[in-house]
């Protein structure tokens, strides 16, 4: 499974109640479409830090890693070659 789906299904499995939506847009803004607030952002955080084995420092917790799938998976990809 590629990185932006993996994030996906950790949001629309994980994150969303009840399955109100089946697809994200990698672009889509997660916090102004209202997908994410301030709680399940930090739940999504504690997810990609499970399922990816990164830790995310509270300074990495800024719109330009988290707004989108697409921010998300570069993020993440920034982290692993840090490491």
């Amino acid at each position: 499974m590629n990185t932006e789906l993996a994030i996906e299904r950790l949001i629309l499995d994980e994150v969303l109640p009840g399955g109100s939506r089946t697809k994200i847009d990698s672009e889509e803004s997660l916090i102004k479409s209202g997908i994410l607030d301030s709680l399940s952002l930090l739940r999504l955080v504690v997810l990609i830090e499970q399922h990816f084995g990164v830790t995310v420092g509270d300074g990495d917790l800024t719109p330009a890693n988290f707004e989108s799938i697409a921010r998300i998976k570069s993020y993440l990809e920034r982290k692993k070659n840090s490491s």
